[in-house]
């Protein structure tokens, strides 16, 4: 027998590991043979573990053990805590793995692979999928609109921060349907809410472009889900979770998994699972992180927008609610919701000119409720030794109820005209609302805020407003994911070929409340008998009533229908062995039906919404060829080939080869690197949809605000923005490269460290009104695209979806393990998986300069840290486990642009760094009872601040993306095994 490979955790062409198949990808479950003298141990799992797959060829002495088999545990999650027993040598089943379409023994690629096991989902505390992923390092920041709800109540994985559109999602290798409410230039990608959390055996992500074995959406990465096989318990599983400071926010639920029938010896084995969790709605006000600013940027004020209530005259620039004595059905400036903010003297030269700004934050929901349930079922029968069928059925529901700041009520709010001017919100100076005692008081004439005069003789003036009296803006979104598979594997002509048809739909519902129509509000108004500045009477309600926007507002699908088929087989024979050789071909057909239901909706002009939404209907083919050939020239050294064509029906084809290589020159030491090709297909959206408009994120600052009117709040404000379709759109192209080593310097320590880089050309997207207005060398190329009123104002900007510049980013990928022996203290296993990204830099436009976005938000762009990491610490001993884990993400440094127009203050802020420690205690000394308690962020840290409320919270005072609004978080879980 020739000598062990040391990485048989890595993979080993040899016959002392036992597998277990689990559906078209084969598992390990066993270890090795020679591991049998060193048996007597626990595995560890704390935190996230990479594993960096390979082949190592050779097969196993039993005189040399194998350093690494305990890794081998660790990394594929396969065994109960205890001991692992020495197994008798057996025949190796081929295997197929994520980033690889060959089945042969031990058939693992050189590419980088974070794997995810259940029990360490369960030792997380991780309630959802989205939980568990913010622990993945490679995952730069999550794009999630889950934590706050007032969008549609999506979570998208986001690998390397390329977004959500370049991370390909997989349920058991296979594509899911994206989520079918879309937009020109946004994101249109897998739900991660869609998953069946309680049917996971565990999750594969690849940390490496895939195009050229998976097709577009790999850019990034693959994030691959893979549920239980082969299951013959019954286990029901009840978790409950309790913030430490806070009413909201509490989480509970429960899962339940069925199986039945050994598939080797009864034929068949069935799997069923069922999940549910349910949250409470956190108020923001309850925690008031907003009103850190004082401290954290001294001088500022609290992101505050000049629609408040009670209402203001924009002629003049004063709210009679900041006034003692305003005069009848005046509500005054309330502390918990405005700030008072004063601009000089009134005419009569003794009074101030003061004004109510609405501090909006405190208004929302930091979280929302929702409701998250999933089925899933899984049938396998064996029709002889080399032949079965598989069939799989899943359903996802999640349904979220997010709550936003009431409706902000001014022109600039609403639909701009055809000419190109905001409509007028009046009302007339004759109203019983309107404070003219006060006025005359503070020696203000008509000359001064009449603004318009009807051809009847009218007078009006104009106002702003929000409409507390409406409650607040509510998103009701039920989001549903329905799939089917059939398929079957089998053995023909010594090929293994796996073939199966997916049919998977997305289903998307938006109920709104709380939203009014522009053109009954602005009738409403205008009669005089609707009061912006306080309480109304049962006619102004009547009036309001009538001009609310109610009810389901849009329902669309998102539909996929493919049949893939592969086959695989080993062919010749190099110095290391066999060749190994898989062809294959996907049939896909994706189809969007995106459908708003009322005309109000559609056409944007309901006030304080996302703008126009228009239906869009169309649909794409895709065929596709590919072919993978792995060339094993010596025991040490493996080169693998592929190469993929697509063809899409609207916009044509492309070629992605891919080259990787594995080359082990000792027990110790192995390296690896990989280099490819990659593309992204414009979205049906990007191609299809009629134009639309929605506005700026955060408020921004107009460079050429008409003179004399610096200080109008409309030159600092949410600009409207209009999006435009393009149907000659280039896909995205992009180049991958990687290259690693895989170090073992001592027994029961293992090193990975691997270097990435990613370029993309012709980026699919849009220079969005963010980054056109915060970036003055952007806003000088492309001011063409700000369209002005008359006055001189910004009406709206033109963000066409286009081809952009380049995007360069690299950085560095750490992984270390290690596990230790305490005697008769137990066991201890220590992890740290990190990324430190180098580079991220990109042209927002054909022939504009770089701007490196590392560590750095210029308002417009997603933050980029600069460091992440998971560090895990797991000590077991007898039927008691600790796990304690410690996330973090550094901070970043948001621009003086971004601070000003937030919180008023010219400079730029620190962000400090998010770190969070985990743990949890479990004890098994019942008879099939398992019993966990702990807590998620033990030390009670508060989510760091940040000025911008555009990271993925839709709230102000800190970063949805990156940290969740809660502090200290109790939890216990039971899972009792009835079978």
């Amino acid at each position: 027998m020739q000598r062990a490979s040391r990485f048989c955790n890595q993979g080993i062409r040899a016959t002392h590991l036992r597998y277990t198949q689990i559906d078209d990808l084969r598992y390990r479950r066993g270890t090795c043979q020679e591991c049998a003298p060193r048996a007597n141990f626990t595995p560890l799992r704390a935190g996230i573990r990479t594993r960096s797959t390979h082949s190592a060829r050779g097969t196993v002495s039993m005189r040399h053990p194998t350093r690494l088999c305990a890794a081998l545990a660790v990394a594929f999650g396969g065994l109960a805590a205890g001991h692992v027993q020495a197994q008798e040598a057996q025949q190796l089943e081929r295997v197929v793995v994520t980033g690889s379409s060959i089945k042969r023994l031990a058939a693992e690629t050189a590419l980088p692979v974070t794997v995810v096991t259940r029990e360490q989902i369960e030792k997380s505390g991780a309630t959802n999928v989205e939980d568990i992923l913010r622990r993945i390092s490679g995952m730069t920041g999550m794009l999630s609109d889950s934590t706050q709800g007032a969008g549609y109540a999506t979570s998208n994985a986001n690998l390397r921060g390329l977004g959500a559109n370049s991370t390909l999602v997989l349920l058991n290798g296979r594509r899911m349907a994206g989520h079918p409410f879309g937009s020109i230039g946004g994101s249109v990608a897998v739900d991660l809410n869609s998953i069946p959390f309680g049917a996971i055996e565990r999750i594969e992500v690849l940390r490496d472009g895939a195009s050229a074995i998976y097709g577009t959406d790999a850019v990034g990465g693959v994030v691959n889900f893979i549920t239980r096989k082969d299951y013959q318990k019954g286990e029901i599983t009840v978790r409950y979770y309790e913030p430490d400071e806070t009413k909201g926010g509490k989480e509970h639920g429960g899962s339940l998994a069925y199986g039945m029938g050994d598939l080797n010896k009864d034929g068949y084995n069935v799997l069923v699972t069922a999940n549910i969790k349910e949250q409470t709605r956190l108020q923001a006000n309850e925690q008031g992180w907003y009103w850190r600013h004082a401290t954290e940027v001294p001088g500022s004020i609290p992101p505050t927008s000049f629609r408040a209530y009670p209402g203001r005259l924009m002629d003049i620039g004063i709210s009679p609610g900041a006034y003692t004595n305003p005069g009848a059905n005046m509500a005054a400036c309330d502390p918990a919701n405005t700030v008072v903010q004063v601009a000089g003297k009134t005419p009569n030269g003794v009074d101030d000119a003061k004004r109510c700004r609405a501090i909006y934050a405190a208004m929302l929901d930091n979280l929302p409720d929702s409701t998250k349930t999933d089925l899933f079922a899984r049938g396998t029968f064996k029709v002889d030794a080399d032949t079965s069928w598989y069939t799989e059925v899943s359903l996802a529901r999640n349904h979220t109820t997010g709550r936003a700041a009431p409706s902000p009520l001014d022109g600039s709010a609403m639909k701009v005209q055809a000419d190109g001017n905001y409509p007028r919100m009046v009302m007339p100076i004759d109203s019983k609302y309107f404070p003219l005692a006060l006025l005359t008081r503070l020696g203000y004439t008509e000359a001064d805020y009449v603004s318009y005069v009807d051809p009847a003789g009218r007078k009006y003036t104009e106002v702003a407003t929000r409409s507390l009296d409406r409650g607040n803006r509510v998103s009701d979104n039920t989001n549903e994911q329905y799939r089917a598979i059939l398929g079957g594997s089998t053995v023909m002509g010594g090929w293994d070929v796996d073939a199966a048809f997916t049919l998977a739909q997305s289903r998307g519902k938006l109920d709104y409340e709380g939203y009014l129509a522009q053109d009954p509000y602005l009738a409403a108004l205008a009669t005089g008998n609707v009061n912006p500045f306080g309480p109304n009477d049962a006619a102004g309600v009547a009036l309001l009533d009538g001009a609310q926007l109610k009810g389901t507002v849009r329902k669309s699908k998102g539909t996929t229908m493919a049949f893939d088929a592969k086959a695989s087989t080993e062919i010749g024979q190099l110095g290391g062995g066999a060749m190994a050789l898989a062809v294959g071909a996907d049939l896909r057909k994706d189809k969007a039906s995106d459908r708003p239901t009322q005309g109000v909706y559609e056409r944007g002009e309901h006030i304080g919404g996302e703008g126009s939404v228009p239906a869009t209907s169309a649909s794409r083919n895709v065929v596709a060829v590919f072919s993978e050939l792995a060339m094993p020239f010596s025991k040490e050294f493996e080169l693998t080939a592929a190469a993929r064509y697509d063809r899409y029906s609207d916009f044509g084809g492309t070629f992605n080869p891919m080259l990787r290589a594995r080359f082990q020159p000792t027990k110790e030491l192995m390296l690896r690197a990989s280099a490819g090709t990659g593309f992204r297909a414009p979205t049906l959206w990007d191609v299809n949809s009629p134009p639309s408009n929605t506005n700026t994120a955060d408020p921004q600052v107009d460079p050429e605000c008409p003179a004399g009117q610096s200080a109008s709040p409309l030159c600092n404000t949410q600009f409207n923005v209009r999006l435009t379709s393009a149907p000659n759109l280039k896909p995205e192209k992009s180049r991958q490269f990687t290259a690693g080593i895989v170090f073992e310097p001592m027994r029961n320590l293992t090193m990975a460290l691997d270097y990435w880089n990613i370029q993309k050309r012709d980026q699919i997207g849009v220079i969005t009104g963010d980054t056109l207005m915060a970036e003055p060398g952007l806003y000088a190329k492309y001011k063409s695209r700000v369209k002005r009123t008359t006055a001189g104002f910004i009406s709206y900007i033109e963000t066409p979806v286009e081809n952009l510049g380049e995007l360069k980013t690299s950085g560095f990928d750490l992984d270390i393990r290690s596990n230790f022996t305490l005697g008769d203290f137990g066991r201890l296993g220590v992890s740290l998986n990190g990324t430190r990204i180098v580079k991220f830099e990109q042209q927002n436009g054909k022939g504009t300069p770089f701007t490196d976005y590392v560590g750095l938000s210029l308002g417009g762009n997603a933050p980029v840290p600069e460091w992440q990491h998971t560090l895990g610490f797991d000590w077991s001993m007898g039927p008691w486990g600790i796990a304690l884990e410690n996330t973090y993400t550094k901070g970043w440094t948001e621009s003086a642009a971004v601070v000003n127009t937030n919180l008023g203050v010219d400079a730029p802020y620190s962000v400090k760094n998010t770190s969070r420690w985990n743990l949890a205690m479990s004890y098994r000394g019942f008879k099939d009872l398992k019993l966990t308690v702990g807590a998620r962020n033990l030390t009670n840290a508060e989510p760091p601040f940040v000025a911008s409320s555009s990271y993925g919270s839709h709230a102000a005072g800190f970063a949805g993306s990156f940290a969740d609004p809660r502090t200290r978080i109790w939890f216990a879980t039971a899972t009792y095994q009835f079978k």
